[in-house]
Parts: structure tokens; sequence; C-alpha cells
């Protein structure tokens, strides 16, 4: 007899050949009949055990793909082989097919408890048995490969999320614009699947102007993150255009309406702080409304509105305004922040969070705002962010690396 699986490739049907099979059984003539049918099948890996502790040893020394098993034996029943091989790592999901004469009601709830994979009855019904080895084996290896492809892809996704992390402003970076600035940079991202569409930079322009973005792609995951590499790129193309927000937002828009999938945008703010005189020029395309918070724990919230990237061919971006002063601060977020809900599906939304940042504010000092907004936010919404989380602020401490901040109250 040759193994029959008509609806199967032949690379299973000769992987299911090849596997390695112990039967396990006291008696002598049992694991004879067992061992010619499955020969006759096609099967030659097979090993033999005449009780549990023999069965045990093997499988500690030996690669099995499938175990027929005898339940009662002497010294040590099936019913035992079964709860060690389940408490074990290395046979924990090894297929066990379990025989037996007796087919109680209270006798195959008991097999399934202590973990055996199915139940053939004795005496043993040869196409019964074919039929079930079979179909365990296929079973096995294709978890197996599934748990394979898995572990690919999850190496390839660390990767990816190490090269899109790769894209954001460095630690080395952020602390030279700040010796050279005085201005202090907190910034958090946190992709929500391990790829996300969120992404932020900055650039020195000269001696004294810091030019900033933050994007947020729509959608996440892998399609997200792509489209993210992309703007990057895209970005690159126009560094002469940097210290002009609204013409630097159009230029990129243009590139991106055409390369953009159907239906894919992106929300964007793009600023230019002068560290001199504390002037920051911006515009908008759609980007939640950034937050100054001034040395008072005042709230002004700048007009960020405008069309995403990707969307329209006149988009008709302008630059707008605003002064800061020593001591105040600039916090830019993702859309996560106002839009996750609690289950009883409350929304912390911009009020909220603007509350929230002069909670912040008023326990922390203010270089420790980010960290201190953010803390709040997890404890009214524990758990992973449903969506890309970018969160990042620059304190403005005046003129020159050495400027210092404002008076403010001890905290």
């Amino acid at each position: 007899m040759n193994i029959d699986m008509p609806d199967q490739s032949l690379v299973m049907v000769e992987r299911i050949r090849d596997a390695h099979i112990l039967v396990v059984d006291d008696m002598d003539l049992m694991r004879q009949i067992i061992g010619v049918c499955l020969k006759r099948a096609g099967f030659e890996n097979l090993a033999f055990a005449g009780d549990g502790d023999e069965a045990l040893r093997y499988l500690k020394e030996n690669e099995a793909d499938l175990v027929i098993l005898d339940l009662n034996m002497p010294r040590m029943s099936g019913y035992e082989v079964c709860r060690r091989l389940r408490a074990e790592s290395k046979t924990a999901s090894l297929p066990i097919l379990v025989q037996s004469a007796a087919e109680t009601a209270e006798e195959r709830v008991e097999v399934f408890n202590v973990g055996a994979t199915d139940f053939v009855s004795k005496p043993i019904n040869q196409p019964e048995l074919l039929a079930r080895v079979c179909m365990h084996l296929e079973n096995r290896f294709l978890i197996r490969d599934l748990s394979d492809y898995h572990r690919h892809m999850q190496a390839e996704l660390v990767m990816a999320r190490e090269m899109q992390e790769s894209l954001l402003p460095q630690k080395d970076r952020i602390r030279g614009i700040t010796k050279q600035t005085g201005v202090e940079i907190e910034a958090v991202y946190q992709a929500s699947i391990g790829l996300g569409g969120d992404l932020w930079g900055m650039w020195m322009l000269d001696d004294s102007r810091i030019a900033l973005f933050t994007l947020d792609i729509s959608g996440h995951g892998v399609g997200a993150a792509l489209n993210t590499f992309r703007v990057h790129a895209t970005i690159n193309r126009y560094r002469d255009l940097r210290e002009d927000p609204a013409a630097f937002l159009t230029a990129l828009n243009s590139d991106l309406k055409d390369s953009f999938p159907l239906g894919h945008y992106g929300t964007m703010f793009a600023g230019v702080l002068n560290c001199g005189d504390g002037t920051l020029r911006f515009a908008g395309a759609g980007a939640p409304r950034p937050f100054v918070v001034r040395g008072s724990s005042q709230i002004e919230r700048l007009d960020s509105s405008g069309m995403p990237v990707g969307i329209s061919s006149r988009p008709g971006y302008e630059n707008k305004s605003v002064v800061l002063s020593p001591g105040d601060s600039l916090f830019l977020y993702s859309d996560v922040l106002i839009e996750t809900r609690t289950v009883k599906h409350d929304m912390l939304g911009e009020d909220g969070l603007a509350d929230m940042v002069v909670e912040a504010d008023a326990d922390v000092p203010r270089e420790k705002l980010v960290d201190a907004v953010l803390g709040k936010f997890f404890i009214r919404y524990p758990g992973a962010p449903t969506d890309d989380l970018t969160a990042v602020g620059l304190h403005y401490r005046g003129k020159g690396p050495k400027a210092q901040a404002a008076p403010r109250d001890e905290k």
C-alpha cells in the first residue's frame, strides 16, 4: 500500500513518507502489525519502544514527527507518557495518536485531557490508522511551515522597523542641535503594529534656524511604512525649500500626488524656528493643531489646517507665524492622542489633551513635558495605541546656546 493523497502536492507526500514515527506498545505482536502496516504504506523511518520509559528515553535523544501510543502498558501508562510529553517544550506539540481496546466516553475524555491528539481503537483498522497518521503528519508540517514563515516575517519586520527608525533624527543629532541653539528637544515615536506611518524630522538651516516637520500617513502597518520611505526620499529632494514651509509642502505635495496609491495621503506640519528672536514660521497640511505652551502654562493652538499632501494639485498652503518667548514650548503630536477611545467610547479630544498638557506642565520641569503628558495619557488609555504615536517638544530658551529659561515656579 502506498500513501494516497490525491489533493496534496508531491512535495508534501514525500515529506509525509519521510516522517519519523515512534510506535509505543508493550506487545511485540502489536508493534509488528503497526510496523508492517506503515512500511507497506511507504513509511521507512520507524522506531519502536516496548514501554513508556523506553519511549521517553528515545524522544529525549531523537526527533519524531508522530507517536503511536498504547494506553494500557505496565510500569508507565500511555496517560502518563502523554502528560510528560506535553510538559516538555521539545514535545509539547508532537502529534500523539493513542490506541486502545476500550472506547468508553470517560476514557476518551481522559485521553484528550492528558494531551493526546487523536484516538484509534484496537484491533487496528489499517486504512483508518493510515488516514489518521497522514492527516496529523500533514497538519504538523503545515503548522511547522506556518511557524517558520511567521519567524521569517518577524525577522523581516524587525529589519524594516530598524530601517524606519533610522529615518528619525538620532540622539546625537538632537544633542548637537540643542548644543548649538539652546533649544531642548523631546521626541517619542511608537508604531502601533511594528511598522507605522508616522515620521518627523529636523535640520539646522544655519547657525540659528531649525527646520522641522511632522508627518502622519493614512493607515498604518506595512503599507503606511512604505509610504513614509517614499516621503522621506522625496523630502531630500527639496532641501532648498525647507526655509519656506508653504513652498516645501507645495513641492512635496506635487510629487506625492502622482506617486501615492489612490486614496492614500499624509497630514503634515512644517515649520522654521528662529532661535534668535523666537519666531516660528509654519504651514499646515491637515495635521493636528500644535500647542505653544507659554511660560505660565497657557496654551495657544496653532492653525495647521490645509489640504493633506497627496490629494490635490492645488493645495494652497500658506505661511503663518507666531513668536515664542524664552520659556515657551512647541508641542507637536499625532492624532492618536486625541482620537483614542476607552471601552466606554469616550475620546480625549483636543481640549482634553490641552488640559492634560497643562496638568503635566504643573508637575514636571518643562524639558520633561512630553514624557509627563504621555504618562498621563497611558494611565487614562492603557495598552498599545490604536495608531502610530509621535510626540515632539521643542523648549525655547532664548537667544544662543547658553540661554536660560525664564524663571518658573519650582515643581
